[in-house]
């Protein structure tokens, strides 16, 4: 994580302002939620307040395999995430599709917004619906980017896919025959006296 200077003198005061984002990049459209009770615009998209945004803890692992985390939204009237609202996502292309987790940092007098990192980044694999005495939420289940490791792709290590990536590339070019020929040094072949 690299903070800038006036980021990281604030943090030192203790005088800081943390927020959570949640950024979710679906088929249908892009939607961002704050951990706050106003919004936030960053980047072009302006995360809505949400009611009680809760994110499981980060599991750290070495390897390639991808690390599960939940998000939690909770219904919130006040701010128009009503439970409707909360089950209108099932209508959304949602199934593998990207989830960012960010802390935006702002000023602590003038609220104004110094820098955005992310901390977690993966694709969502589930949405649950839950109802309880704390009221309505919705669950999605999520896990890393480290899925992308087990994915096969469509590429084939050839001349013709290089030139599509890179016009005048030939670094394919005599791989196809490589196995096939044959290269005679020292004596003629058949003179083995």
């Amino acid at each position: 994580m690299t903070l800038p200077s006036s980021v990281i003198n604030l943090l030192d005061d203790g005088r800081i302002t943390i927020v959570g984002l949640i950024r979710f990049d679906f088929g249908s459209g892009t939607y961002g939620f704050a951990k706050s009770a106003t919004g936030l615009s960053w980047s072009g998209l302006t995360y809505q307040p949400g009611g009680m945004i809760q994110v499981s803890d980060f599991m750290a692992g070495t390897g390639t395999s991808a690390q599960q985390f939940t998000i939690e939204l909770a219904a919130s009237p006040d701010d128009g995430l009503t439970p409707d609202v909360l089950q209108e996502i099932e209508t959304e292309d949602y199934r593998d599709r990207p989830v960012t987790i960010y802390d935006a940092y702002l000023h602590p007098d003038t609220s104004a917004l110094l820098h955005v990192e992310a901390l977690r980044r993966g694709y969502i694999d589930q949405l649950r619906h839950e109802e309880g005495d704390e009221g309505y939420k919705l669950v999605a289940e999520c896990e890393t980017r480290a899925l992308d490791y087990s994915r096969s792709n469509y590429r084939k290590r050839n001349a013709a896919d290089q030139e599509r990536r890179n016009s005048g590339d030939k670094f394919y070019l005599n791989a196809a025959m490589t196995g096939r020929q044959e290269y005679w040094w020292g004596r003629e072949k058949g003179n083995w006296k």
